[in-house]
């Protein structure tokens, strides 16, 4: 009876050290669905719903040449009375590599006003190089796009990270690299759907310029826990502030 004793709380133990490896571990989910709405806030216009934008998952994979991969959205647009004098489409694609998380493929389309663009960069990840618009670039290895970026940062051991601390993520944008670093804010308790919920806080860097008047303008909140969901992102622009924020899963 005694060694009995000593093995069911050694067993218990080894289930609650695995059960946390668990919740640290997250994958790309197929079929994954997240639905939010986009609101715009400044001096002048108070609060106003600008649009809705839905970032999704394929529910199966497919292949790029010999190679699986996921294909994961980010569509949005403009609503309401928004759409009265400023219309925007937008549709980003990537195709990650189920095996490294890193993109295989990055497209988007573009509308804003009478403004369009499609734009289409395929990575050589081994290569460390992309081609965009018939042009090899050079790129750093593990480069993401707008899109995969987002997957890739909620697929990280976040048990080590502590307040403060902050790593680079290179994506490519237009026709160049972009080192990013990102800044781990803590654990933060925010208000999103109506519900109050723990998140991992990221402070992603941007670069000042025409829209934005810092280097880190904007916050992003993942859940934390298994599901690793956006909760939350909000942005400090010239003009004011754009918030995105989860509606339906």
């Amino acid at each position: 009876m005694r060694s009995r004793t000593k093995i069911l709380p050694l067993v218990m133990v080894l289930g609650l050290i695995l059960n946390q490896l668990n919740a640290q571990k997250w994958e790309i989910k197929t079929g994954e669905s997240l639905q939010y709405k986009v609101a715009f806030s400044s001096g002048m216009t108070g609060s106003v719903k600008g649009g809705e934008a839905t970032l999704s998952v394929k529910p199966s994979t497919t292949k790029i040449g010999n190679v699986t991969v996921y294909q994961a959205s980010l569509k949005g647009g403009t609503t309401g009375i928004i759409e009265w004098f400023y219309q925007v489409s937008n549709n980003y694609e990537t195709f990650i590599n189920t095996q490294t998380n890193a993109p295989v493929m990055y497209r988007q389309s573009v509308r804003e006003n009478k403004y369009t663009n499609a734009d289409t960069v395929y990575f050589n990840q081994a290569g460390r190089t992309a081609t965009y618009k018939n042009k090899k670039i050079a790129i750093p290895n593990n480069t993401h796009d707008f899109v995969s970026m987002i997957y890739y940062v909620r697929t990280l051991d976040m048990s080590k990270l502590k307040k403060g601390d902050s790593f680079v993520i290179p994506f490519f944008t237009a026709d160049k690299v972009v080192n990013s670093k990102i800044i781990y804010n803590g654990l933060e308790n925010i208000r999103a759907n109506s519900k109050t919920v723990m998140c991992y806080s990221f402070k992603p860097q941007v670069g000042k310029g025409k829209v934005f008047t810092q280097d880190y303008p904007a916050t992003i909140w993942i859940s934390a826990d298994t599901d690793r969901i956006p909760m939350l992102i909000e942005a400090q622009m010239k003009m004011g502030k754009v918030k995105m924020e989860l509606m339906k899963r």
